[in-house]
């Protein structure tokens, strides 16, 4: 009886939702050309169920070539707001944040890494999400300045307007 019971506990613990990893959300926001702000937020389901884009690549901060796979930065939001002449501030969970200019994004496949070698990415190791420069196919990227701007820990997006 006391295995059967265990049994019943394992399945139920089982079937509840994968703890914190499955409660990341990453915020989006916008303001149109009327002021009004919008805001979308994602979760990570959400993130993984848009066009997909792989990204093998090294930066500074991992061992070797990595394959990251997600969504393009760019694709969180729409064409008319997304110009060259835009900016976009990357906040972390830490309250870190950089700004990186609009031409960057729409120039270079920039992701908003999911997936890194196929497995979500804890907390403790960059994620759940890490912004992602394609460096490796393109090395005038490998200036130091890229480097900061591959926040991981990635919790909050927003669209200056210039």
């Amino acid at each position: 009886m006391q295995r059967f019971i265990a049994f019943l506990f394992m399945s139920w613990f089982l079937a509840l939702p994968h703890g914190a990893e499955s409660q990341h959300q990453l915020t989006v926001t916008s303001k149109a050309d009327d002021g009004a702000l919008s805001s979308v937020d994602y979760t990570t389901e959400d993130l993984l169920s848009m066009e997909a884009v792989t990204v093998s690549t090294s930066n500074d901060f991992v061992d070797a070539e990595t394959k990251f796979v997600g969504p393009l930065l760019r694709d969180l939001f729409s064409s008319e707001a997304l110009t060259s002449d835009s900016a976009i501030k990357l906040t972390a969970l830490n309250d870190y944040s950089t700004v990186i200019p609009g031409a960057e994004v729409l120039d270079y496949d920039v992701i908003v890494a999911v997936l890194a070698d196929g497995k979500p990415m804890s907390i403790r190791d960059k994620g759940p999400y890490w912004i992602i420069y394609p460096m490796t196919q393109n090395p005038e990227l490998r200036d130091p300045k890229y480097n900061d701007r591959l926040i991981w820990q990635l919790s909050h997006i927003e669209l200056v307007r210039e």
